[in-house]
């Protein structure tokens, strides 16, 4: 479990932990600046399709992503390795979740599609999938560890779906968007309950880019311009599934910690495997 370990320490990546919230801000000011950069081109350049637009803001994000975890090599602390063990797998049914019963409906949809269209939304997916859990699962909820894996858990959803209303931006409806916010942020819950417990991201980043991809080709769009009554029952049903599996693999993973014959620190503390420096768990519920 990443963050319930310190045998990874970095000597390059402790600064990041010095003031982990002016490091989550500053990755939310890159994020909002090529977004609304993307927006002011679209303005410039109304000739270019949304689209497009919207996959180079992604490949600018994903370079730099890149860029910062290859300097600071940080690729394996956050979550760029093996599986502990097979049996984890089982812990990703859930995150899955959102696929699932659209499967047959987004098959369909991508055989009336053109090549050239699916590549672009599936390119798109991808590059989403890679920046959201790699900035949010990855960086922010790494740094913000220290604070508790509660605190860090529940902070880093915030903000992740807080972000998704820069899809105002690209002419989303504000009540879709709304429901997307509430959405987003259990599953990032979730999410960061289930990267605490495996120290694991990357088959996060291949989840969410398939939830994203079904979304695309089941909507024929990346922006939500309208909800109904079935959507708002749907979404109300995943952030209730999502909020209860981060409670539950967030109790499950500090009793684990604090059942640990061979931690050489009390129970209750924990290293960041970012800064190697012991990490409050206080307030974690058993």
């Amino acid at each position: 479990m990443s963050v319930l370990t310190g045998k990874e320490i970095m000597r390059t990546a402790r600064p990041l932990t010095k003031n982990p919230y002016f490091f989550t801000a500053l990755i939310v000011a890159l994020i909002a600046a090529v977004n609304v950069a993307s927006v002011g081109t679209a303005i410039v350049l109304p000739d270019v399709p949304p689209t497009v637009l919207e996959l180079l803001a992604e490949l600018i994000l994903a370079a730099l992503a890149i860029a910062l975890l290859t300097a600071l090599r940080l690729w394996r602390q956050i979550g760029f390795r093996a599986l502990p063990r097979l049996r984890d797998l089982r812990l990703y049914w859930i995150p899955l979740l959102p696929v699932l019963p659209v499967v047959g409906v987004a098959m369909v949809s991508i055989s009336r599609m053109r090549f050239e269209e699916f590549v672009v939304f599936l390119g798109l997916a991808c590059l989403i999938g890679f920046v959201e859990e790699v900035f949010f699962r990855g960086l922010i909820l790494q740094v913000l560890a220290p604070s508790g894996l509660w605190r860090a858990a529940i902070l880093s959803s915030i903000v992740f779906g807080a972000m998704h209303l820069l899809n105002l931006l690209f002419g989303a409806e504000l009540i879709a968007t709304l429901l997307q916010v509430a959405y987003a942020t259990a599953m990032g819950f979730g999410f960061a309950a289930v990267t605490l417990r495996t120290g694991v991201l990357w088959p996060l980043i291949v989840i969410h880019a398939l939830i994203d991809l079904a979304g695309f080709v089941t909507s024929d769009g990346t922006v939500t311009t309208g909800v109904t009554a079935t959507d708002i029952v749907i979404y109300t049903l995943y952030v209730v599934v999502f909020t209860a599996y981060g409670i539950f693999m967030l109790r499950s993973t500090a009793r684990r910690a604090a059942q640990r014959p061979s931690d050489r620190r009390p129970a209750r503390e924990a290293e960041d495997p970012i800064s190697g420096q012991p990490s409050r768990t206080s307030g974690t519920s058993t």
